[in-house]
């Protein structure tokens, strides 16, 4: 079901033609994975041509029909022709699946970790899937899998720390990033070696960098840290680097707060509190803004980078806000919201400018995962 908004009087693309915008997201308790377009309210588009948020294909995604296998994280291609989406729930381990965009078959599958979670593209065709590894009680030091996207195969495994979230690469293509919900540490890999690099330790009063003991581990797995203990009084779920590079934002989601870090110096550099328990994080390709999912009360608040100002926050349409990403041009953020019970998912469309929705999809149960299509 599409939810329509009135027109806003939005602008057109440079060209004259309508802006469109496509997207993926994920319905984790339906096993699909949504393909969906947004067109603009604007003079060339009025509502009779049918502007705003509308699904094109939904793609039923899985090896086990009479299982629910929980898509989590998705990504598309560098061509934009097929995409990879992440499937939590396995026996025990979960997948990896690549999908054509366009007939909707599967390309293939490959076995990863326990509950293989947040899913990003690095250069080569290489996809990084961190394994978040909740459900066990032992809360044993957890992974990111790297995985040949063209052949489907996972070329390394290496261990990072307990329930990894988050999973990006830099700009530059150089380092993965993920934080560790049960560590309090933000983790770096080299995307050309597969090894960890540093960590941050990002617990309020203990900001800095962690010396961790690199252990060698069997088969696939390469070195990672041998600790610290456990620790949740920041319990990051996202570590978003910024639009150059320069810096990585983390979201505190215990302590409800934003770390920003330098890159280059590995030192804290900002720290600022947010209105309700940060989740996901994107930043603007344009480096202007941060856009922030606050999980519980299913809103978004959007951040001005240059001093960290709270310019808004917008009311979702339903609760349990998720994943967001940010368009290529910078002016809109698209939210997945769970929902709650027998919900329907629902993506929203935020005017970054407006800061303000401006359309609602409904899809299925508990949205999660979300990618814009190049």
């Amino acid at each position: 079901m599409v939810l329509w908004l009135a027109c806003l009087g939005l602008t057109t693309a440079a060209t004259g033609q309508t802006a469109r915008y496509r997207f993926l997201a994920t319905a984790e308790s339906d096993d699909q994975v949504v393909l969906a377009e947004f067109v603009p309210c604007t003079q060339a588009a009025p509502v009779a041509d049918a502007c705003g948020v509308r699904a094109l294909r939904t793609y039923q995604v899985g090896r086990w029909p009479a299982e629910t296998e929980g898509p989590h994280g998705v990504i598309p291609g560098a061509d934009g022709r097929a995409f990879y989406v992440s499937l939590a729930h396995g026996f025990p381990f979960g997948y990896l699946e690549k999908v054509d965009l366009e007939t909707g078959k599967s390309l293939g599958f490959v076995e990863l970790g326990m509950f293989p979670a947040t899913v990003d593209l690095g250069v080569g065709g290489l996809v990084y899937v961190i394994n978040f590894n909740f459900e066990d009680p032992t809360m044993a030091p957890s992974s990111v899998s790297v995985v040949d996207g063209q052949g489907m195969l996972e070329v390394a495994r290496t261990t990072t720390c307990r329930m990894p979230h988050g999973s990006r690469i830099n700009p530059q293509g150089t380092h993965h990033y993920s934080g560790c919900m049960m560590n309090d540490l933000l983790v770096e890999v080299d995307a050309r070696t597969f090894l960890v690099t540093r960590a941050f330790g990002l617990a309020a009063g203990e900001e800095g960098a962690v010396a961790l003991g690199l252990e060698e581990h069997a088969g696939m797995e390469h070195g990672g840290p041998s600790g610290p203990a456990m620790s949740s009084r920041c319990s990051p779920t996202w570590a978003q680097p910024s639009a150059d590079g320069a810096r990585i934002y983390v979201a505190c989601n215990k302590s409800a707060e934003i770390v920003e870090i330098d890159a280059a110096t590995w030192a804290m550099v900002r720290r600022w509190k947010t209105p309700a328990a940060p989740y996901n994080l994107a930043v603007s390709p344009d480096g202007r803004l941060l856009v922030i999912t606050q999980k519980g009360p299913g809103t978004t608040s959007i951040w001005r980078l240059a001093d960290a100002t709270l310019l808004g926050e917008v009311a979702g349409s339903r609760r349990i806000a998720s994943g967001v990403a940010v368009s290529a041009d910078s002016r809109y953020a698209f939210v997945t919201l769970e929902g709650v019970g027998g919900e329907p998912g629902t993506v929203d469309v935020i005017d970054l400018a407006r800061r303000e929705r401006v359309a609602s999809l409904e899809m299925g149960k508990q949205a999660g995962g979300i990618a814009m299509l190049p």
